[in-house]
């Protein structure tokens, strides 16, 4: 996360320097911890998910934070990081058009709501401050990545896009 993204800006841009996104990113931290609860009750919600259930009881279990948080956060970040270099891939490749860049990521931004609440649920069964904080700080990265992307996407598509492809529509490099 923010790996493609940081280095495209401090590279290619002057929007925001190096010790300013160190700042957001210790401010959101710090935000994230004091908004994580001090003492953190076990008051059995939290259920370890047999093998053999659906994903749906899984996809539910997680909204309605009744799993651990290693269980609820843990898949989501390792598919959505793997979702996002593949697209980084792509467009490197280009193989991708903007228009498609774009759409994998609105397709992707329902779930990370989902995951976003799910951890943010599940980050109060036996989890301590730390790793519940860590786990909600990270969810918040992902909302600046997006962020960041689509700033990339309507300020900055020549950092990424090769505009000279005849598959791309005319306003999208501009």
């Amino acid at each position: 996360m923010l790996i493609n993204v940081l280095t495209a800006f401090f590279s290619f841009t002057h929007l925001i320097s190096p010790w300013e996104v160190i700042l957001i990113l210790l401010v959101t931290a710090y935000i994230a911890y004091l908004l994580t609860p001090q003492t953190i009750a076990n008051n059995g919600n939290a259920v370890n998910i047999p093998p053999d259930t659906s994903i749906y009881n899984y996809l539910l279990s997680a909204w309605l934070g009744r799993l651990s948080l290693i269980q609820a956060f843990l898949p989501f970040y390792i598919i959505l990081n793997a979702v996002l270099f593949y697209i980084d891939y792509r467009i490197a490749n280009s193989s991708y058009t903007v228009a498609s860049w774009v759409t994998m990521h609105i397709i992707f931004a329902i779930p990370v709501l989902w995951w976003t609440i799910a951890v943010w649920r599940c980050s109060n069964n036996k989890a301590t401050r730390l790793w519940a904080s860590a786990a909600r700080f990270i969810t918040i990265t992902v909302h600046y990545e997006y962020l960041l992307r689509f700033i990339i996407r309507y300020y900055y598509p020549k950092i990424w896009f090769n505009c000279q492809q005849l598959v791309i529509e005319f306003g999208d490099c501009f």
